[in-house]
């Protein structure tokens, strides 16, 4: 007999707003931002913007992108630490 998918309500406050705590996701939260940091500064390092500006048009992209990530990972594989508590089971 096939198994049935059970259904859960993620509590999209606590999975956007937790910070990460095992050590898996802070890697992977340094590794993507760090990747898509060099992906977004590598053609501005060949324009006239000032230094600065670039680092800051390149991180806030590779803030996101990251942080949307670990937040897509966290959906995925860890649905139960972010489930809204049900009381009727």
């Amino acid at each position: 007999m096939k198994k049935e998918a059970e259904r859960l309500e993620i509590d999209i406050k606590k999975i956007f707003l937790t910070p990460p705590n095992t050590m898996k996701e802070k890697v992977t939260l340094i590794l993507m931002m760090v990747v898509i940091f060099t992906m977004f500064f590598g053609p501005v390092v060949f324009t006239e913007i000032s230094p600065l500006k670039g680092i800051v048009l390149s991180a806030l992209p590779a803030l996101s992108i990251s942080w949307g990530w670990t937040v897509l990972l966290r959906s995925l594989f860890r649905k139960r630490e972010f489930a809204k508590d049900a009381k009727t089971k």
